[in-house]
């Protein structure tokens, strides 16, 4: 090109670039990210997901103290006919018991384990709301 002329191309953005500098990455203020997504949307979205995790945890939590509740109560009626009069079916009731109890200190161990996932490290409270009652013997 003669004469000091200068032909000037448009230069055209490739996606995800800054549009005025070209360049891939923050623009200063932008609060656009490198792929195109703003930082505001992502904190967003993680914030969200991790709302919904603790949402989780927290009703997984309630079910299992629920379902240990029901059980040392069933466990606690089968003490109380234990208790109160000797049947014919005395050995089936004990083993029952037994049972039980195997399976509330399994629900309880359950229990103790998910309110650690949900930070909850001092299990003392559990000896005083969710105490279990000592194996039967006969």
């Amino acid at each position: 090109m003669r004469g000091g002329s200068v032909q000037r191309i448009a230069k055209v953005p490739l996606p995800g670039a800054d549009p005025v500098t070209g360049k891939f990455g923050r623009r200063e203020g932008s609060g656009v990210n490198s792929t195109g997504m703003a930082f505001q949307d992502r904190s967003n979205a993680l914030q969200a997901l991790e709302a919904e995790f603790q949402t989780e945890k927290a009703s997984s939590l309630r079910k299992l103290e629920v379902k240990l509740e029901e059980t040392l109560r069933e466990l606690s009626e089968v003490e109380l006919q234990l208790r109160a009069h000797r049947t014919a079916d005395r050995r089936a009731q004990i083993a029952r018991h037994q049972a039980l109890r195997k399976e509330a200190e399994h629900q309880r161990w359950c229990f103790m384990v998910q309110r650690e996932a949900c930070g909850f490290v001092n299990h003392d409270d559990l000896d005083r709301y969710y105490p279990l009652p000592p194996s039967w013997r006969e």
